[in-house]
Protein backbone atom coordinates (compact mmCIF):
# COMPACT_ATOMS: atom_id res chain seq x y z
CA UNK A 1 0.00 0.00 0.00
CA UNK A 2 1.68 3.45 -0.70
CA UNK A 3 2.26 5.95 1.26
CA UNK A 4 -0.70 8.27 0.34
CA UNK A 5 -3.32 5.67 1.20
CA UNK A 6 -2.19 4.46 4.20
CA UNK A 7 -2.34 8.25 5.50
CA UNK A 8 -5.56 8.81 4.10
CA UNK A 9 -6.13 5.15 6.14
CA UNK A 10 -5.42 6.41 9.43
CA UNK A 11 -6.93 9.68 8.77
CA UNK A 12 -10.53 8.13 8.05
CA UNK A 13 -9.89 5.86 11.22
CA UNK A 14 -8.97 8.84 13.26
CA UNK A 15 -12.31 10.28 12.61
CA UNK A 16 -14.39 7.24 12.54
CA UNK A 17 -12.84 6.48 16.29
CA UNK A 18 -13.58 9.97 17.34
CA UNK A 19 -17.09 9.95 16.01
CA UNK A 20 -17.67 6.65 17.96
CA UNK A 21 -16.24 7.60 20.94
CA UNK A 22 -18.76 10.20 20.80
CA UNK A 23 -21.39 8.32 20.34
CA UNK A 24 -20.36 6.13 23.52
CA UNK A 25 -20.31 9.82 25.37
CA UNK A 26 -23.84 10.09 24.96
CA UNK A 27 -24.84 6.52 26.00
CA UNK A 28 -22.59 7.52 29.06
CA UNK A 29 -20.46 4.46 27.93
CA UNK A 30 -17.09 6.12 30.10
CA UNK A 31 -14.80 2.98 29.33
CA UNK A 32 -15.45 2.80 25.67
CA UNK A 33 -15.23 6.41 24.68
CA UNK A 34 -12.40 6.42 26.27
CA UNK A 35 -10.75 3.35 24.15
CA UNK A 36 -11.86 5.40 21.05
CA UNK A 37 -10.75 8.72 22.06
CA UNK A 38 -7.00 6.60 22.96
CA UNK A 39 -7.43 5.34 19.15
CA UNK A 40 -8.37 8.74 17.31
CA UNK A 41 -5.58 10.87 18.66
CA UNK A 42 -2.69 8.12 17.81
CA UNK A 43 -4.55 7.36 14.46
CA UNK A 44 -4.37 11.03 13.68
CA UNK A 45 -0.86 11.02 14.75
CA UNK A 46 0.73 8.16 12.62
CA UNK A 47 -1.17 10.16 9.83
CA UNK A 48 0.95 13.26 10.50
CA UNK A 49 4.19 11.22 10.93
CA UNK A 50 3.59 9.13 7.61
CA UNK A 51 2.94 12.61 5.99
CA UNK A 52 6.49 13.44 7.07
CA UNK A 53 7.71 10.07 5.98
CA UNK A 54 7.95 8.33 10.33
CA UNK A 55 6.21 5.49 10.68
CA UNK A 56 5.35 4.44 14.17
CA UNK A 57 5.07 1.32 15.09
CA UNK A 58 4.67 0.86 18.73
CA UNK A 59 2.94 2.80 21.69
CA UNK A 60 6.88 3.98 22.54
CA UNK A 61 6.71 5.31 19.32
CA UNK A 62 3.62 7.15 19.22
CA UNK A 63 4.58 8.87 23.12
CA UNK A 64 8.20 9.80 21.41
CA UNK A 65 6.35 11.45 18.48
CA UNK A 66 3.86 13.25 20.53
CA UNK A 67 6.76 14.63 22.78
CA UNK A 68 8.24 15.58 19.80
CA UNK A 69 5.78 18.13 19.52
CA UNK A 70 5.84 19.64 23.15
CA UNK A 71 9.73 20.11 22.26
CA UNK A 72 9.26 22.13 19.63
CA UNK A 73 6.64 24.34 21.73
CA UNK A 74 3.23 22.50 21.16
CA UNK A 75 1.91 21.87 24.63
CA UNK A 76 -1.66 21.52 22.96
CA UNK A 77 -1.14 18.07 21.03
CA UNK A 78 1.23 16.89 23.56
CA UNK A 79 -1.48 17.56 26.43
CA UNK A 80 -4.05 15.83 24.36
CA UNK A 81 -1.98 12.85 23.74
CA UNK A 82 -1.27 13.13 27.33
CA UNK A 83 -4.83 12.93 28.19
CA UNK A 84 -5.83 9.93 25.49
CA UNK A 85 -2.76 7.66 27.55
CA UNK A 86 -4.79 8.05 30.70
CA UNK A 87 -8.26 7.72 28.92
CA UNK A 88 -6.86 4.27 27.39
CA UNK A 89 -5.85 3.53 30.92
CA UNK A 90 -9.59 4.05 31.77
CA UNK A 91 -10.58 1.22 29.34
CA UNK A 92 -8.75 -1.18 31.58
CA UNK A 93 -9.01 0.52 35.48
CA UNK A 94 -11.94 2.30 34.98
CA UNK A 95 -12.47 4.88 37.46
CA UNK A 96 -12.67 8.09 35.13
CA UNK A 97 -16.16 10.51 35.77
CA UNK A 98 -18.26 10.97 31.96
CA UNK A 99 -16.58 14.93 33.23
CA UNK A 100 -13.45 14.05 32.61
CA UNK A 101 -14.28 11.51 29.89
CA UNK A 102 -15.53 15.03 27.96
CA UNK A 103 -12.86 17.46 28.67
CA UNK A 104 -10.80 14.83 27.71
CA UNK A 105 -13.08 14.28 24.45
CA UNK A 106 -13.01 18.21 23.66
CA UNK A 107 -9.21 18.34 23.72
CA UNK A 108 -8.26 15.65 21.68
CA UNK A 109 -10.76 16.80 19.01
CA UNK A 110 -9.42 20.10 19.14
CA UNK A 111 -5.52 18.59 19.18
CA UNK A 112 -6.81 16.15 15.98
CA UNK A 113 -7.94 19.17 13.85
CA UNK A 114 -4.47 21.24 14.47
CA UNK A 115 -3.08 17.40 13.71
CA UNK A 116 -4.84 16.46 10.56
CA UNK A 117 -4.34 20.14 9.25
CA UNK A 118 -0.49 19.44 8.79
CA UNK A 119 -1.03 16.95 6.63
CA UNK A 120 0.11 18.39 3.30
CA UNK A 121 -3.08 18.61 0.62
CA UNK A 122 -5.35 18.12 4.21
CA UNK A 123 -6.84 21.95 5.11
Amino acid sequence: MDIKRQITRHKKQSIHYLENAFHFIKQEDAEKASEFLWGAMTQALKAVALSKDKMLKSHNDIRKYAFEFRKSGDEDIYYAFSMAQSLHSNFYETGLSMEDVNIGANEIKKAMTKLLSQIPGEN
